[in-house]
């Protein structure tokens, strides 16, 4: 099955629909990075990572799911929403049935660890869980992707912030950031070294 076999049947499971649904209806729409297709972006990229690496299916529906669902608190709060995403993770997946209590509360804890969490002078994610790494890398995966420089300036007009500082916070965080799986790291590393170098250039 082909990657985007995998990304099909994977969005047509009712967890992963309805938390798509909720997102297209819900998000506010000044919402720019973290919109619909951010989403859609985490779900594709974690899928790509996990089955590069060789994960078990389970595994992999597993992180779909987690991705599906990282950004719903958005829908109720710009700040700290990740708690909320994966309260209502995990009232909708005991609602419909079919996970385990254990899965459950696995989902919960990988979108948790897409938390921002202070490190220093700068932030970084911190996985509590192995497959907590996939959704991680997959999240930030734009910082090495050659789209690293239009998706920073939708986050930095969704946070309605001035360009110089949020260079700098961005710098930082970008270098302060590591891949957490074998997949991400062969493929994003270099692209991700680059985006560093043109934005240390942009900084006076």
């Amino acid at each position: 099955m082909s990657l985007e076999q995998d990304i099909k049947r994977l969005q047509g499971i009712p967890a992963i629909k309805e938390a798509l649904s909720l997102l297209s209806s819900q998000l506010p729409a000044n919402l720019l990075y973290h919109a619909y297709g951010h989403t859609e972006d985490v779900i594709s990229e974690v899928i790509s990572l996990a089955l590069s690496d060789k994960l078990e299916p389970r595994q992999i529906e597993l992180l779909a799911i987690a991705a599906a669902w990282h950004d719903v608190g958005f829908i109720w709060s710009h700040t700290n929403n990740e708690p909320l995403a994966a309260e209502a993770a995990k009232r909708y997946l005991v609602s419909i049935g079919g996970y385990t209590n254990s899965e459950i509360e696995l989902i919960a804890q990988m979108i948790s660890d897409t938390a921002l969490v202070v490190d220093g002078s700068s932030f970084k994610q911190i996985p509590s869980h192995p497959l907590s790494r996939y959704l991680l890398d997959a999240d930030l995966a734009n910082f090495g992707r050659a789209d690293f420089f239009e998706k920073s300036e939708l986050q930095r007009q969704e946070l309605n912030d001035n360009p110089e500082p949020f260079r700098r916070k961005t710098l930082a965080l970008v270098k302060n950031h590591r891949w957490l799986t074998p997949a991400a790291l062969t493929r994003w590393q270099g692209t991700k070294e680059a985006n560093v170098r043109e934005l240390e250039k942009l900084i006076v």
